[in-house]
């Protein structure tokens, strides 16, 4: 490597030691620069080659970005791309990865090579896979702003990274956002496994929170039961097929008419076992979600004016920020007097009471199935401090925080010995 790439050097070696993965910079050329491996060899249904790696990622050394890229590969493998510039000039591609968001079992590996139907090491492709740390898919959010900053000296927040890889990452296939909406839910991260995740995915669906639901899929990697042992492919379908019904059963409990909502599925589910690659799986996963999702939405504005909904939408999107009536007023484009009459009109209560009542709804679900301390909770929805979130947690919901958490862990712990 060049003297004047010495200290982007340092920095890959740093990048590489502190995360326990491989790092390569690569220039605007393709050319390999400078590599740290951390002893790990290339995915064996790559075949030693880094152009089929390259390709599975989209990657193009010559096209630059201005945020990480986070990119994922056919077999769930993680990689953070990010366009390093150097005294106002563009030098290069560091490429950091792989790892996983979730731990495979044997069984999922042999799926995937019976699918692919090719000749190779099993063992090695045990090894490969074992061998690659695991990270879920928020810290791989944050460690793609640490690497950013370390090469670039530019500070990014991971909810910047999130949104710009979503426009990236539909722009990139030129798809539309209901097609790509949950297209990644795949069988590996199914809501079952994750009491917490279940309970945020079936929330989207229920509220109607369509948007969200978009970015849902990023967000969090969920390990998946094997379904299948011979197939990874009838994996998927069972999954899908569990997915599908989960999300019927929100729609309902939003609003849609269960006659509406068993038919919807019962399309879905048909036309899914005609499909036979990975790749229409995921799409009519999205489908079929966003659909139902849309479908809650049709129905709940039937119900509320489009203010309203706006409105609802606004608090629950910004439920961790400190949130004012006169930000949610200027959200929806209404005098903060006419909006107040108008939401207490419509939905029954203040929006001030609405607002506590959405900060208190995700308080419970983080006690409920997570041991975060209060006062983070607390902090995380952005109350004054710990007494008057526990006053008003109190007053919604009749207990205080640390009962609430106990009674819940209680019940889940009777749940789980059954």
């Amino acid at each position: 490597m060049p003297d004047k790439f010495r200290r982007v050097k340092e920095i890959c070696d740093l990048i590489s030691l502190t995360f326990e993965m491989p790092i390569f910079f690569i220039s605007t050329q393709g050319e390999i620069l400078y590599e740290n491996v951390n002893g790990r060899s290339l995915n064996p249904f790559y075949n030693n080659e880094k152009s089929a790696l390259y390709s599975l990622l989209k990657f193009e050394p010559d096209k630059q970005t201005d945020f990480p890229i986070i990119q994922s590969t056919y077999f769930f493998e993680n990689y953070i791309l990010i366009s390093i510039v150097q005294n106002n000039q563009w030098i290069g591609t560091a490429l950091i990865g792989p790892a996983l968001p979730n731990a495979f079992f044997e069984q999922k590996i042999t799926g995937m090579i019976n699918d692919f139907q090719i000749f190779i090491n099993r063992e090695q492709v045990f090894n490969y896979f074992n061998s690659l740390p695991v990270i879920k898919h928020e810290r791989l959010l944050n460690i793609s702003c640490a690497c950013y900053y370390l090469l670039n000296q530019i500070m990014l927040s991971p909810s910047f990274v999130q949104s710009q890889n979503i426009i990236h990452s539909q722009n990139q296939e030129n798809i539309t956002p209901s097609e790509k909406t949950v297209g990644q839910l795949a069988i590996n991260r199914p809501v079952h496994h994750d009491p917490l995740l279940e309970k945020k995915f079936l929330e989207l669906i229920r509220e109607g929170y369509v948007e969200e639901l978009r970015i849902f899929n990023k967000i969090e990697d969920a390990e998946v039961g094997v379904l299948s042992k011979s197939s990874y492919v009838r994996s998927k379908k069972n999954a899908v097929i569990a997915l599908i019904t989960l999300g019927t059963r929100a729609a309902i409990e939003g609003g849609l008419n269960s006659e509406l909502a068993f038919s919807l599925s019962d399309l879905f589910i048909q036309r899914l076992e005609e499909l036979t690659t990975i790749k229409e799986i995921d799409g009519l996963q999205a489908e079929a979600l966003v659909t139902l999702t849309e479908k809650v939405i049709e129905v709940k504005e039937e119900r509320y004016s489009k203010a309203v909904m706006t409105c609802k939408n606004y608090i629950y999107n910004n439920r961790f920020e400190r949130i004012t009536q006169k930000e949610v007023a200027d959200a929806v484009g209404l005098s903060s007097s006419y909006l107040s009459v108008l939401f207490k009109k419509e939905v029954g209560v203040p929006i001030s009471t609405y607002i506590q009542k959405v900060k208190i709804e995700e308080a419970k679900r983080i006690l409920e199935y997570t041991n975060t301390p209060i006062i983070q909770i607390c902090a995380m929805l952005d109350f004054t401090d710990q007494s008057y979130f526990t006053k008003i947690f109190k007053k919604i919901t009749g207990v205080s925080p640390k009962h609430y958490r106990a009674r819940s862990h209680l019940l889940n712990d009777d749940k789980q010995s059954e």
